[in-house]
């Protein structure tokens, strides 16, 4: 199907330099998937696994690395659903938060995040909101028994604790997938971003957990909360190995849980980014500050065989003399590539150092993210949720091309479209009432 589309569209796949798909395996697998496919019939197509697919799954494969953490976004689902499925309810929360909660979509992380925002700036608020639904007697039993089981689920030290943690990691990975989903970014940007996150995550690994259980144990005395005891588990030996049983208390097995976790992500960001570094250090040697540098030896081995080394060797002395000649060396060392791109164009050198223009146009053209591709489908939830399940089929399509397209839809004017809507409506009743004027005649 891409084959023939590219082909449709008169494009020639052999001038395809850089491919980008998210991580399903259909389309990043390593021995016969599509990216293998399109590299065995041009192998110059680099591929490139979406930066923002890889650090979300990065996510859910922590999230659901600890028994308790896959609890803690249940819970939180489970008050969206409670809340949004009665407009009464949603009314009641409101009128005390100011605001709804949100739900969690498996394709963006950061609904993750604003999920767990929402609930960590208006805990104690949603807990009396529940409070009050359970014991109203006004209410129906349906209510009553779901908005109890949630407030028992919401007061314990497990919830609390996860609360406290991924508040804070949260925050941190959707600042970078933010990041990497800015216009004009490049591999090399992008492989400083994600390393400074694997950092904060390392380097915070067991202040992340503390602070977590310190928050939990604020709320609780804020909000007086009383924590059912949990009993102690006991680890059995391992029999032959000469091991003792270990008693681990409810709070050393949530710590264990969390570190678990904490490895668990920075273990995958480690696996699925490794493509990204590799790419990053073959076209490292066209950074201005090593490029500009006549002691750095540039290797264009692994990057592509369509340049010469020669040629561009001669190109780079020459490139050198010029900004050297000009009052912008020091300016440029300190830039990026696309800086030094736009400086060759400036001043019209691309005759002079064709092959550095190609180089610079293959490494800032390889695409690191598709996440805005696939934006769309994350709004149909949004747009058709269960309370709109009978909506047609065109509708729904009508209302996702608007939302696609939301820029355009933005500069519209609904009063002219409700001035041609109105006009034209008005044109056919009059058109309707001639015709039945004629037919009174005519009898």
């Amino acid at each position: 199907m891409i084959l023939t589309k590219i082909s449709k569209d008169g494009l020639d796949i052999q001038n395809c330099r850089g491919q980008a798909y998210d991580n399903a395996a259909v389309m990043a697998g390593v021995h016969t998937r599509v990216q293998v496919r399109i590299k065995s019939i041009n192998p110059r197509a680099q591929f490139v696994a979406c930066t923002n697919h890889s650090l979300n799954l990065a996510g859910i494969h922590a999230a659901s690395e600890a028994v308790q953490s896959v609890t803690f976004f249940g819970t939180v689902e489970q008050v969206f659903v409670f809340f949004s499925s009665s407009t009464h309810r949603w009314g009641t929360l409101t009128a005390v938060t100011g605001q709804g909660v949100k739900r969690l979509i498996e394709t963006r992380w950061s609904a993750r995040h604003e999920a767990v925002e929402a609930f960590k700036n208006h805990f104690s608020d949603i807990l009396n909101v529940l409070e009050k639904l359970a014991s109203d007697t006004n209410e129906n039993i349906v209510t009553r028994s779901e908005a109890g089981l949630l407030l028992k689920a919401l007061q314990s030290l497990s919830f609390l604790c996860y609360l406290g943690l991924w508040s804070q990691v949260l925050k941190e990975v959707n600042d970078a997938q933010n990041y990497l989903q800015t216009k004009g970014l490049n591999i090399e940007q992008c492989a400083t971003k994600v390393p400074a996150l694997q950092e904060f995550l390392v380097g915070n690994r067991n202040s992340l957990v503390d602070n977590a259980f310190s928050y939990a144990k604020k709320l609780c005395d804020d909000l007086s909360i009383d924590l059912e005891p949990r009993r102690r588990r006991i680890r059995n030996d391992i029999f032959g190995n000469g091991s003792q049983g270990a008693v681990l208390s409810y709070e050393d097995e949530l710590r264990r849980e969390m570190y678990t976790l904490l490895d668990r992500i920075i273990q995958e960001m480690t696996s699925r980014f490794q493509q990204l570094q590799d790419l990053s250090e073959k076209f490292s040697f066209l950074t201005p500050s090593k490029l500009l540098d006549p002691q750095y030896v540039c290797d264009l081995g692994g990057t592509t065989d369509e340049i010469n080394q020669a040629e561009f060797l001669v190109e780079r002395q020459r490139l050198q003399q010029f900004i050297g000649a000009s009052d912008r060396h020091e300016s440029l060392k300190n830039e990026g590539p696309l800086e030094l791109l736009r400086f060759i164009q400036e001043f019209s050198l691309g005759i002079s150092v064709p092959n550095i223009v190609i180089m610079l146009r293959l490494f800032l053209t390889l695409a690191i993210s598709v996440a805005s591709c696939e934006r769309s489908f994350s709004k149909l939830k949004l747009i058709k949720n269960y309370l709109r399940s009978t909506m047609t089929q065109l509708r729904l399509s009508n209302l996702a091309i608007l939302s696609i397209e939301q820029t355009m839809t933005n500069r519209l004017s609904f009063d002219d479209a409700i001035k041609d809507f109105a006009t034209r409506k008005a044109r056919k009743i009059f058109c309707e009432f001639l015709i039945f004027s004629n037919l009174l005649n005519k009898s």
